[in-house]
């Protein structure tokens, strides 16, 4: 079987699919990853065919204040609700996921145009797509594959989508199937090859979801549960990690993604800083000079690395400070490892918030005003008090409960011959 796994160009999205087209490829069948130029390097050192899709032609237009209010209105969430948070933590990401794959002014969109190409020329059985680059399903719909979306954390697609046909059916709502902001916004994206935005091409045949059970998804959705096996690169182990750590070791990391996003220091590396250098901890900061403000004093308790695939420090450590990305998340979950979460309004770390502390595995706090005595006393009790322990072995068994990417190859095969539309 040929299967054609299509991501966006973020790291954070690549790796969580990377153990799945492991799974596939020792099963036998021919895997290809696409991706922007970009990501083609990471996607070949992790053992993949990688198909290179190029840049887009132009940035997309920006997303402004009107758009993002039409969809607030269109979804009517009560401000200050659990839902509303969630939207306003979400929302420029969401629909700048769906934006990125519009057409320029001139009509051009090298990345759908390449993947739709290499779809049609290639002839996959399946195409597993990010729900982030919802061109994905177009290239499954001209080469008549199967369709399976690729969870990377909550799916916030699918709650959005769920929500908006709830009122659209609501008579006392003003949301109509002519009102649609999602519908719109994915119109240029699926008209561009000729296809009307539709439930099946936003959702696919079935998804794959590697999330724990107790971070359900909508309703009514066909899922295939698959156990998160962290993936976070490769690289040589060097030789002071080969040795047992003398006093309590401490990760910080704030994510790759991250460095894309924040424009200059980031005051969270500071706050950790100044709370470790009086603590007898040991710090690997996984944090680059940008993040650095110019006068950080860096610990003598603290090494500081550009990069180390958390894979490999998680399972020396006995805590981790970090932004709440899911990939970060779970590559600490797999080893049991207590974890504070320094979140900030965008981005998944509500979500992964809400679990951890839930799960009484961790301690949450705002980055907004982070102080060192904060983090200090925060990590301390992680340190030191046993019910975090407790809580971070029952995140593992629910990670652990699901059958992990080879034990699902079976149930995809079945799907693919299920759902593809030729023989």
């Amino acid at each position: 079987m040929r299967i054609l796994i299509a991501v966006a160009p973020l790291t954070a999205h690549l790796y969580p699919s990377i153990p799945l087209a492991w799974a596939l490829q020792s099963a036998g069948h021919d895997v290809r990853v696409a991706s922007n130029t970009g990501l083609v390097e990471q996607i070949t050192a992790a053992g993949l065919t990688a198909v290179g899709l190029g840049e887009r032609t132009s940035p997309p237009a920006p997303i402004t204040d009107t758009e993002l209010d039409r969809f607030s209105d269109a979804l009517g969430f009560e401000a200050g609700s659990d839902f509303d948070q969630l939207w306003r933590a979400t929302r420029y990401y969401l629909v700048a996921a769906y934006r990125r794959y519009h057409p320029d002014e001139e009509g051009r969109q090298e990345l759908a145009d390449n993947l739709v190409e290499a779809a049609r020329n290639w002839q996959p059985d399946l195409v597993i797509w990010d729900p982030a680059c919802p061109v994905g399903a177009v290239a499954a719909r001209v080469c008549g594959a199967a369709s399976a979306r690729m969870m990377w954390g909550p799916d916030y697609f699918g709650w959005i989508r769920r929500r908006l046909v709830e009122r659209i059916n609501d008579p006392a709502s003003a949301v109509s199937a002519d009102t649609d902001p999602l519908a719109a916004t994915l119109a240029p994206v699926f008209g561009r090859f000729g296809y009307d935005f539709s439930e099946d091409l936003l959702f696919g045949d079935f998804t794959v979801d590697p999330l724990p059970s107790q971070l359900p998804g909508p309703e009514g959705l066909r899922r295939v549960p698959m156990r998160w096996v962290p993936y976070t690169g490769a690289a040589p182990v060097p030789q002071w990690l080969s040795e047992p750590p003398s006093r309590p070791r401490v990760c910080l990391s704030l994510g790759v993604t991250g460095r894309t996003v924040h424009d200059g220091p980031d005051a969270r590396v500071t706050a950790a800083f100044e709370a470790v250098a009086t603590m007898d901890v040991e710090v690997v900061a996984t944090v680059d000079a940008g993040q650095l403000g110019e006068d950080v004093r860096i610990p003598d308790n603290v090494r500081m690395f550009d990069y180390v695939p958390l894979t490999q420090v998680m399972p020396t450590c006995s805590a981790i400070i970090h932004h709440g990305g899911f990939g970060t998340f779970f590559a600490a979950a797999a080893h049991r490892v207590p974890q504070m979460i320094v979140m900030e309004e965008l981005g998944s770390a509500l979500s992964s918030t809400r679990y951890l502390t839930a799960r009484g595995a961790g301690v949450a706090l705002p980055s907004e005003g982070l102080t060192a005595a904060q983090v200090g006393d925060e990590l301390s009790r992680l340190l030191t008090e046993p019910s975090f322990q407790r809580g971070a072995r029952a995140v593992y068994a629910d990670l652990t409960a699901a059958p992990g990417p080879g034990e699902i190859v079976p149930v995809l095969e079945r799907m693919a011959a299920q759902y593809r539309a030729r023989d």
